[in-house]
């Protein structure tokens, strides 16, 4: 069966990113429930009517927004698995600091139950994954590379919510990264007296 054609003009690409912008913008003011399509159609300078022909409902336009903003954490990988990682952590860190932290907030309140789904489906699992794969390149198919993985972000979480500031790179570097490979510093001996 042949797939339908669209009537009408294309679609310009730069409308609709102005509304994927003007989307991310609201729902950082308004968050999910507070987020009326209409006002991104009026904040954008695009009708109601071609916003709806460009997403039908409210969670795929803010599913898009977010996927569109997700681009911008791409760390591209190099000849340097470690450098990798740790250009990896630092991209996360920062946007734990920015959108993020507001998102994660939005997640642990459990108040907007829609938008915490398309945050997870499009942002968390996607850098939850492409920091896995980044240390799976630095210590190999380990079975614990997950749990390794996810207790560096982890902390960088953690250090965000109990300090109010996300950690340095000199912390990332020297503290974050040999805990998730295993190249941290060797115990020293107690000495007794």
């Amino acid at each position: 069966m042949a797939a339908p054609v669209k009537r009408g003009r294309p679609l310009d690409p730069a409308v609709s990113q102005a509304a994927l912008q003007a989307t991310l913008e609201l729902l950082d003011e308004h968050g999910y429930a507070g987020l009326r399509v209409d006002d991104v159609a009026r904040e954008a300078g695009i009708g109601l009517g071609g916003l709806y022909r460009r997403w039908a409902t409210k969670s795929e336009l803010v599913k898009a927004a977010l996927l569109s903003a997700a681009t911008e954490q791409h760390v591209p990988a190099t000849d340097d698995p470690h450098r990798d990682l740790v250009e990896g952590l630092l991209l996360l860190n920062a946007a734990l600091a920015g959108r993020g932290g507001r998102f994660l907030a939005m997640l642990f309140s459990g108040t907007e139950p829609e938008l915490a789904a398309a945050i997870r489906t499009t942002k968390l699992v996607p850098l939850r994954d492409a920091n896995r794969e980044r240390l799976r390149r630095v210590i190999g198919d380990q079975p614990d590379v997950a749990e390794r993985a996810d207790a560096g972000v982890g902390l960088l979480v953690m250090h965000l919510m109990a300090d109010g500031v996300p950690m340095s790179r000199r912390q990332i570097v020297d503290h974050v990264v040999p805990l998730m490979t295993g190249g941290g510093r060797k115990a020293r001996p107690h000495r007794s007296r």
